[in-house]
């Protein structure tokens, strides 16, 4: 097969078909590293996935002679089954980690949440430099199926380059389709079992790329390929002897339960320990029965309880707790729960006499472990009368509902949210910014209460002070001071907002409360002369000048930067490369994101471009190459930047992280490919005349988009999730369209022939590599809209490279 040869439908289906599982194994990285080790590192998916790509089209760029045209589709074929064989050896860890278990927590222990410590802050020290060498080791592992899919990949497109925009069509639809049937493996089978899947989608597409005259030890090899992945998925589905027993960072060989959704791994396990007896803000002063508990985790850090079910006797013990201060000033309350979890917000809910309680959990996995798997011990308490369960996303259902509520509760202890899949998102939460709590303000009633609760000791609490501070600004309260209280248990906060200012019977009845429950006073609005950050807070109304002397940026985050728990300042963030020896638990996610970053520099630079600069120095003295090389670096830096850039746009419309992801990257995909299959029809003769207008065109799309984006979203959030999807795919179907021209039309104008087109891929994949670690860090700390801003000026020095390559 070479680039005379026809490109025939074997070719084009071989191409869908292991670029669909090569998107897939991406997808379930993200879930399985959520799963395993700290919710950052599902941040590695999209540069493991491009790191493996690059590197193969690096290898085929520095040694053609390991390729010969001639053999071009049993290479392919092999290096396909080789993707297989590699996805079906990942597999095989799971099974060790189950066999040993001691194995799998000393591969894991440096990427997993530490032990359960309550009422403690912890601190990281000591780990970096060994971090980045397990960092490193696990990077280069998981990266294989994508080096090996990469070389089968590369090999088809540099020799069919007068077929690429077909192929390259191909190759979208596939990885397109991925994004669909991942979502349904799944649910039906999990993340591990889906595993032996992609290894047989990976054989077929070796079998369809078979030459006719292919030795018979290949073919039975490719057929071992598809037979025991089969047998091994068969086996684990019955069985399980590969499932992930571990939980929050230890080994939990007492699993009483667990399932996969899409987006999660719920696991639930019997509590033990001080997870027991010192529940998080129960008052010091309880000396009652204490209920039995089952631990629930969500991936590796979203934690919540459930509880045995006895009202009489567990009365007091939920009445105790610090959170359910704002039911003890709204007797009888219509209360909104967002995010319940196991139960415990609902239950002190009804403790304190709520008359209703609407419960709106984003999980249905959540709902069926309380109602349906562990109903007799919950007392399956989501159908208790007095609640109206919802499984929805917060902000969308309180966007939808007209109801208000007397006390709105958006409490998540332990609520972080695995990221999208792809970016490092450090936990965006859409649930707490300037927007959210202008939704909740609009939902509560005259009287009503809005009450979260957070870590004190780390810093959130103060930022949720912030953003009730510009809210009350924006609504023109004329003392902002006087709708605000915290009081704290331990560690624990409960920050207060009420809609109208809190009077003298509400604050004395909170104080009589907090002597009574040994509950800390930190903030009420009739004692103002304190001298903690909280009064200083307060107390300067949130100025400009406070943040800027404060350390940290605690400022009030919106849609555009939802980063809640980012609080480090972007000179800050700088300073993280200085390698200080000791940090603060709560900032491991940036130095995991530094050390990532650091990681994915030098791959990308001493793997992927040196060996280019130092073995095909020769070449850049040639005219048009320096252009050539721009122009591709460019796309692939600037597709990660818009791709990123929209994908966290559209995960705060579409509420679940991995449904975004799926919506997002296969209407760009998908449309991308057909707009790649139209490009073929451009004739040669006038390309780059098309491809300047095309490249334009795009950056003046990009650029409405920004602007038409948020207002359009804004307005759609209140729509049902079929209606909103269905906007997705309107609005980026013509982007995807034409981002799919440029890149295929790039290849045709800037090769004679084949030679060089590998080298080419390499560079779009290294610069795409960091791409997707670079957009993360600019949108954390400048936000999305100039993170798209970026990425449009990446695409108009693409356009200056064709441009100059037409004049010179």
């Amino acid at each position: 097969m070479d680039s005379s040869a026809n490109l025939d439908r074997r070719t084009c289906w071989g191409m869908f078909l292991l670029c669909m599982a090569v998107l897939m194994y991406e997808l379930l990285l993200t879930r399985i590293f959520s799963v395993l080790m700290w919710y950052h590192f599902a941040s590695m998916a999209i540069s493991l996935a491009l790191f493996g790509l690059g590197a193969a089209a690096l290898t085929v760029a520095l040694a053609p002679g390991w390729f010969p045209p001639g053999r071009t589709a049993s290479l392919a074929a092999r290096c396909a089954a080789l993707f297989s064989l590699a996805v079906t050896l990942f597999f095989g860890i799971f099974v060790a980690f189950r066999l040993w278990p001691r194995f799998g927590y000393t591969v894991l222990s440096f990427f997993h949440q530490p032990y359960y410590q309550p009422f403690q802050q912890g601190h990281t020290t000591g780990i970096d430099g060994t971090m980045l060498l397990a960092l490193a080791g696990l990077y280069l592992l998981t990266a294989l199926p994508f080096y090996f899919a990469g070389l089968s990949v590369t090999l088809l497109l540099s020799r069919h380059l007068k077929g690429i925009n077909r192929l390259y069509c191909w190759d979208l639809l596939g990885a397109g389709a991925g994004c669909l049937v991942i979502i349904a493996l799944l649910k039906a089978l999990g993340a591990i079992t889906a595993l032996p899947v992609l290894a047989i989608v990976g054989a077929v597409a070796a079998l369809l790329w078979l030459p006719q005259g292919e030795a018979r030890a290949v073919r039975w090899g490719v057929a071992f390929l598809l037979l025991v992945p089969a047998l091994l998925g068969m086996g684990n589905y019955v069985f399980d002897f590969a499932g992930i027993r571990f939980a929050r960072g230890r080994y939990e060989p007492n699993m009483q339960w667990h399932a996969w959704n899409s987006f999660s791994r719920v696991a639930v396990y019997p509590s033990q320990g001080q997870e027991v007896e010192r529940a998080w803000g129960l008052s010091r002063t309880y000396r009652g029965p204490i209920p039995e508990q089952l631990g629930m985790v969500v991936d590796d850090t979203g934690y919540t309880s459930m509880f045995r079910r006895d009202d009489g006797r567990f009365r007091e013990f939920f009445r105790s707790n610090v959170i359910g201060l704002a039911y003890a000033l709204r007797p009888e309350a219509e209360a909104l729960v967002i995010g319940p979890g196991g139960g415990k917000d609902v239950l002190v809910a009804l403790s304190r006499a709520a008359s209703h309680v609407t419960a709106v959990e984003v999980n249905p996995l959540i709902v069926e472990a309380v109602n349906e798997r562990f109903g007799s011990f919950t007392g399956a308490l989501y159908r208790d009368p007095r609640v109206q369960l919802v499984v929805d996303e917060g902000r969308s259902f309180i966007r939808r509902t007209s109801d208000r509520y007397d006390v709105i509760q958006a409490s998540a202890v332990f609520g972080r949210m695995a990221p999208a899949a792809g970016a490092f998102t450090l936990s965006e939460n859409n649930l707490y910014t300037v927007e959210a709590f202008r939704d909740y303000w609009q939902r509560l009633t005259d009287e009503g209460i809005l009450t979260i609760s957070r870590f004190i000791f780390e810093r959130e609490t103060l930022r949720l002070v912030s953003l009730g501070l510009e809210l009350l600004s924006r609504e023109a309260v004329a003392d902002p001071a006087a709708h605000m209280v915290v009081i704290k248990e331990r560690g624990l906060a409960n920050f207060m907002l009420k809609r109208t200012p809190f009077t003298e019977q509400e604050l004395d009845h909170l104080r009589q409360l907090s002597r009574q429950l040994e509950f800390d006073i930190v903030y009420m609005p009739d004692r103002r002369d304190g001298d903690s950050v909280f009064h200083a807070l307060i107390a300067s109304g949130g100025s400009d000048a406070f943040h800027a002397e404060f350390p940290f940026d605690i400022r009030p985050v919106d849609d555009d930067r939802p980063f809640f728990y980012y609080m480090l300042k972007p000179p800050d963030f700088l300073d993280l490369f200085a390698f200080a020896p000791d940090s603060p638990f709560e900032d491991r996610a940036i130095l995991t994101l530094r050390n990532l970053l650091i990681v994915v520099t030098a791959a990308v630079g001493v793997v992927l471009i040196a060996p280019l600069l130092v073995w095909r120095r020769g070449e850049l003295t040639k005219a048009g190459t320096l252009m050539r090389l721009l122009y591709f670096a460019c796309l692939g830096l600037g597709f990660m930047l818009i791709e990123i850039g929209l994908l966290r746009r559209f995960t705060v419309f579409l509420g679940h992280p991995i449904h975004a992801l799926a919506v997002v990257l296969f209407s760009l995909l998908v449309s991308a490919g057909f707009g790649s299959l139209t490009a073929a029809r451009f004739p040669t003769q006038r390309l780059q005349r098309h491809l300047i207008g095309l490249l334009s065109a795009l950056v003046l799309l990009f650029i409405l988009y920004i602007l038409a984006l948020p207002p359009i979203l804004t307005y759609s959030l209140a729509l049902s999730l079929p209606l909103r999807v269905l906007i997705v795919v309107v609005l980026l179907t013509p982007l995807g369209f034409v981002m799919g021209m440029p890149l295929p039309l790039g290849m045709r104008m800037f090769h004679r022939d084949s030679e060089t087109v590998a080298w080419s891929w390499g560079i779009n994949s290294a610069t795409s590599v960091f791409g997707a670690v670079f957009a993360t860090v600019l949108a954390m700390n400048v936000g999305f809209t100039w993170t798209l801003l970026v990425g449009v000026a990446i695409y108009l020095t693409a356009l200056g490279a064709v441009a100059v390559r037409c004049w010179v």
